[in-house]
């Protein structure tokens, strides 16, 4: 007799093309537990009056389905499930499945026409010289994107799963300068033409000087992370600026030197919409639970949740530990162990960008402020960040188990300890201020942040640990910004650059 041992099981997932129907593109998790897989059956037994004082055999009456797991916070792990948790496709961030590279250009099936200057990053390559940050050349076509450097001609296969995103734009020399105003503008590039949406973050400012404003060199001025206001064709309003914004003609001494070519990075962006919004998705999800040897040893037997919409989602970021992210779905079936695979299933994507993000090193931005940007606090303990999407099964007669799926208000709530070094946390709470609060997780697989644009603060309690800081609790909730209409919004860039400075 086999048994199934826990470190044998994997989990893979896909997109339904329809509620219960699999899609054939699967990909693996790693999860650290599995906390709740499969169907719960209800049975009822009968009861009546009888002198034999017993049960008799009840009947089945409901069946609930749900998947919980918890995975580190990865890139892979935030990017697979966030547009099924914010209900809303993801704008911008165009991502390839190249099928092989020459010397100078990635095959790709189509949509490959894309601008000269284009960054992109490709990752999965077996010859390292293909992977990283490439610059878009000429002569790009729909099915082939030419760039700049140097490829080893190379095939590349599924198990590989070798990606290409568009990581965002260099300027061309003395393009992109920074107006007294502290925002960005161009002469030559159109900026409507980058699939920038409101409310999104960006970064300014290259790995190497030649791609980074002059004055990024002088005490981290013009450079980092900010959040986009509005796009123009040929001006970017920002806000949320990790650095102090002044003019910059783009130049190598900021007064008509050498022209610069600014580099200016993006990705993806998500964020939760209204029903009657273009971008708004209701995205449901079919999992696989790999059973090996449930049949018996050597016959490998897999089991189906079906139906499954997203529910809950905690980001948890514990104080000097790595982050993790836990997932709650709900679905309408899980089916039966069989020894039949789905479509696909078999040749299921490896994980990429795995690499755990830690709550020291990797933050790289993390503040509470006021709507006028004035700092409360970025003294952070310990956080959690809540998502919850209150899906709830609909049940009629004839079926076991749910017949729809209701969606309810998408609501983001906050749990979090600070170091108490602000008195006007305790006044925000009191006065029922809006307050914002944005982070930046970054590491070699590139980086995420996280913006809550308006909340307001609650809770307040304080804590005296002996010999160490007063420590303040706060409970946070997020509600639609009056001018984003959003309650969030989650910015995902390919790749950030590792520098604080520029020359």
């Amino acid at each position: 007799m086999a048994r199934v041992l826990t470190n044998n099981v994997a989990l893979n997932y896909c997109i339904e093309s329809s509620l219960g129907v699999a899609g054939t593109a699967w990909q693996q998790t790693e999860p650290n537990s599995i906390d709740t897989f499969g169907a719960e059956i209800t049975t009822v037994a009968r009861s009546p009056i009888s002198r034999l004082k017993q049960r008799r055999k009840g009947t089945i009456v409901d069946l609930d389905s749900a998947v919980e797991f918890e995975a580190d916070f990865t890139m892979a792990s935030a990017l697979d499930f966030i547009e099924g948790f914010c209900f809303a496709a993801a704008a911008g961030g165009t991502e390839f499945a190249p099928t092989s590279c020459t010397t100078s250009a990635f095959v790709v099936a189509s949509g490959g026409s894309l601008a000269a200057g284009t960054l992109v990053y490709v990752r999965g390559a077996t010859n390292d010289a293909n992977n990283g940050l490439h610059v878009v050349d000429t002569g790009s076509t729909g099915t082939s994107i030419a760039v700049t450097s140097s490829l080893t001609a190379e095939t590349f296969t599924a198990a590989n799963n070798v990606t290409l995103e568009v990581a965002g734009v260099r300027g061309a020399a003395g393009d992109f300068e920074i107006n007294s105003d502290g925002n960005l503008i161009s002469t030559t590039l159109d900026f409507t033409t980058l699939d920038l949406t409101a409310g999104q973050f960006i970064w300014i400012g290259g790995a190497v000087a030649a791609n980074q404003f002059f004055q990024q060199a002088n005490a981290s001025v013009n450079y980092g992370l900010a959040r986009i206001v509005s796009v123009a064709a040929n001006l970017i309003v920002l806000d949320k600026k990790t650095s102090t914004y002044v003019a910059d003609d783009g130049t190598s001494t900021g007064a008509g030197g050498t022209a610069r070519q600014i580099d200016l990075f993006f990705g993806r962006f998500v964020r939760n919409v209204s029903t009657d919004d273009a971008d708004y998705l209701e995205r449901t999800f079919q999992f696989e639970g790999e059973m090996p040897d449930l049949g018996g040893i050597g016959t490998d037997e897999y089991v189906y949740a079906l139906g499954n919409f997203c529910n809950t989602m905690a980001i948890n970021l514990p104080g000097q530990d790595k982050a993790t992210i836990s997932f709650g779905f709900i679905g309408t079936d899980t089916e039966v162990p069989t020894t039949t695979r789905k479509s696909g299933a078999s040749t299921a994507k490896k994980v990429t960008r795995q690499s755990a993000l830690n709550t020291t090193s990797d933050i790289a931005r993390l503040r509470v402020t006021e709507v006028d940007e004035t700092g409360m606090t970025t003294d952070f303990k310990e956080m959690t960040l809540n998502i919850n999407n209150n899906v709830s099964p609909e049940k009629v007669l004839g079926v076991l188990g749910a017949r729809y799926m209701n969606s309810g208000n998408f609501e983001i709530d906050i749990e979090a300890q600070l170091v108490f070094t602000n008195s006007d946390v305790v006044d925000a709470i009191r006065n029922n201020t809006t307050v914002t609060m944005d982070m930046l997780l970054k590491n070699d697989d590139g980086g995420v942040a996280i913006d809550i644009p308006s909340m307001t603060l609650g809770d307040g309690s304080m804590e005296f640990p002996l010999n160490e800081s007063v420590l303040i609790n706060v409970a946070a909730q997020a509600f639609k910004d009056d001018t984003l209409e959003t309650s969030m919004g989650v910015s995902f860039f390919p790749y950030l650059p590792n520098v604080t400075g520029g020359a």
